[in-house]
């Protein structure tokens, strides 16, 4: 692994007038580490002086571009007119993986990494660097790492989404257990996706009934004939609102939302607790901008950062920034409860929920 690259040239400062003649001292830089833990007073004043030497931060995400990336990138352009933001758009296992061909070449393009589970898989590869932001205080324990690895910007509440056309507002199932109703079997359909599909369900179901309670309730829904798909679940929702299937399990409620906004027949039912998984953002260990680095993860998680994720149609994260339409968050109205699967978990328990999945709605 290569040296942490020092952040800020080396200054020479001279101190003249002395009897021996001009003493040249040498200040040494900070490391991405220092500045990247830096808590004290002048904090913004030095993150400030050095992001205008850097000049810029790449950024490489897994958000869409045109509904949120650009628009948080031209927010961050106009506070910090100094910076530009380079970003690289990709799901988790790309990111993942450029980053490693990058650093394996000792090339450190990166200097922010985001996603649902890409922050943890590239701390698992110890390329991820702890850092300290002030905005991190308002948040709870359950949208920010114990240690000190990520941070989030936004969330994901997945709900069933319906067809208005094709189930009348009193058949709409409203819990777990009202899919088990006869009158769901095969007319259902979910995607196979890990991340956000079938088996984060059963995530869900195994870690909010209980391993015994949770594979009797599966073992149940196999027999309802769900329909798989390996589409994503933005389109098991516009197969739904094309008349494919009358539910759509667990797709984004946001999604739900704004389909209908536009005039869509469709909309969506929580069946609580809410499976909700968090978009985590996280420094990578040897950032050549850490200063501009920082300067976006505070302003990504703040609540002036935070609005620009909401007025884009995502959930933000941040406790006091409410949803653009307010009941896709918890507390507002829908539902109360959400079951947050914390991204190490995913990570660590995805592939016996794949399996799960495999052995028990595939076979």
């Amino acid at each position: 692994m290569a040296k942490i690259q020092r952040s800020w040239i080396v200054v020479i400062a001279i101190v003249a007038g002395l009897a021996d003649g001009a003493i040249t001292h040498r200040v040494m830089a900070a490391t991405v580490e220092e500045i990247a833990l830096m808590n004290r007073a002048d904090r913004q004043k030095v993150l400030v002086e050095g992001a205008k030497k850097e000049g810029k931060v790449s950024w490489y995400t897994t958000l869409i571009v045109d509904q949120v990336v650009r628009p948080v990138k031209d927010a961050f352009e106009k506070e910090y007119p100094f910076l530009q933001v380079e970003f690289f758009r990709g799901n988790a296992e790309r990111l993942v993986q450029k980053m490693l061909a990058e650093y394996q070449a000792k090339r450190y393009d990166v200097d922010i990494i985001d996603g649902t589970v890409s922050p943890t898989m590239v701390r698992r590869a110890n390329l991820l660097q702890r850092f300290y932001s002030p905005m991190l205080a308002e948040y709870p324990a359950d949208l920010k790492d114990a240690q000190g690895f990520w941070g989030t910007t936004n969330l994901y509440f997945f709900a069933t989404g319906y067809n208005t056309r094709m189930v009348k507002p009193n058949e709409v199932p409203k819990t777990y257990e009202d899919l088990l109703n006869p009158r769901w079997k095969g007319q259902m359909m979910w995607s196979t996706s890990r991340g956000s599909g079938a088996p984060i369900f059963i995530g869900t179901i195994l870690g909010t009934m209980g391993a015994e309670g949770g594979k009797t309730y599966l073992q149940k829904l196999k027999a309802q004939n769900i329909a798989k798909t390996t589409a994503s679940n933005r389109q098991v929702l516009d197969l739904t609102i094309a008349g494919e299937y009358p539910l759509a399990l667990q797709i984004f409620n946001h999604h739900a939302f704004i389909s209908k906004s536009a005039g869509a027949p469709v909309d969506w039912q929580p069946h609580e607790p809410v499976t909700a998984t968090i978009q985590t953002i996280a420094l990578a260990k040897n950032s050549a901008h850490p200063h501009a680095a920082m300067l976006l993860l505070d302003f990504a998680m703040s609540e002036r950062g935070q609005k620009v994720f909401q007025q884009s149609n995502y959930l933000p994260s941040h406790p006091k920034v409410p949803a653009k339409q307010v009941d896709l968050k918890p507390g507002n109205g829908r539902f109360k409860r959400a079951y947050y699967i914390n991204p190490d978990a995913q990570y660590d328990k995805g592939n016996d929920w794949v399996d799960y999945f495999n052995n028990i709605f595939v076979k």
